[in-house]
């Protein structure tokens, strides 16, 4: 391909580019929207290229085969990002009992509970029988969020040895991209958190490790995080 084709080429493949990561990650707030700007976009440049290659019929070929290849890339990489869904099917820890009062609030506070002065008092009191099984801590429901469908329940389960794992059961979200696990202190603000990982699949049960110093008494809500579109794809708050 010579220059005279070359530049015309690499100029839509810049301006779909450009457009594309602007509008996915800056502009759209859901899926939604996103799918319906790109495509507002994809029917502008193909005006445009039209346009602009009638006029000069010897660049129809590499301006329109650029933007055919970009726009089939798109659609292959949206779908199988962001509308395929990926299903796990972990074998979860179950709790057999839920705990309560005191128990339940020092399980929950992890690490962070108590003070020096506390541990001191509670070494002249009798060590506390372990459960024979896993107990629940705290549980809630999933519900999709913006734009978003989701479904499913997070329980935080406390082992006998005092591990504590957050499951998800009968679970199922919309598929995203780059979906991060986080524990917050609410649905809306994010800069202080627990990260657990990526979202091991959007459909199906799955498990997590919680950090031994993680205080689940302020981080007391679960929210999947898509991070190139900076959009919630389901929360569940723990109670």
């Amino acid at each position: 391909m010579n220059r005279e084709r070359l530049v015309p080429a690499l100029v839509i493949a810049t301006t779909l580019g450009i457009g594309l990561l602007v509008l996915q990650r800056w502009v759209a707030e859901t899926r939604t929207a996103a799918i319906v700007l790109v495509s507002i976009w994809f029917v502008l440049i193909g005006i445009a290229a039209l346009v602009a290659t009638s006029r000069r019929p010897g660049l129809r070929a590499p301006v329109l085969g650029t933007y055919l290849a970009i726009l089939i890339g798109t659609v292959a990489i949206g779908y199988w990002t962001g509308f395929r869904d990926t299903e796990v099917d972990e074998d979860v820890v179950v709790a057999a009992a839920e705990a309560n009062g005191e128990e339940r609030d020092a399980a929950l506070a992890g690490g962070s509970g108590g003070s020096e002065t506390d541990n001191s008092a509670k070494e002249d009191k009798p060590e506390p029988e372990k459960p024979a099984g896993p107990v629940s801590l705290a549980s809630g429901q999933f519900t999709g969020e913006d734009g978003h469908a989701g479904s499913g329940t997070a329980t935080v389960v406390k082992e006998p040895g005092g591990e504590r794992t957050l499951t998800f059961t009968d679970f199922d979200v919309d598929p995203g991209v780059e979906v991060e696990v986080w524990l917050t202190q609410n649905e809306t603000s994010f800069d202080d958190r627990v990260e657990l990982g990526g979202l091991k699949g959007n459909v199906g049960d799955q498990q997590y490790e919680l950090p031994d110093d993680a205080d689940l008494t302020r981080y007391d809500t679960v929210v999947l995080y898509c991070t190139p579109f900076t959009v919630r794809i389901a929360v569940a708050s723990l109670s």
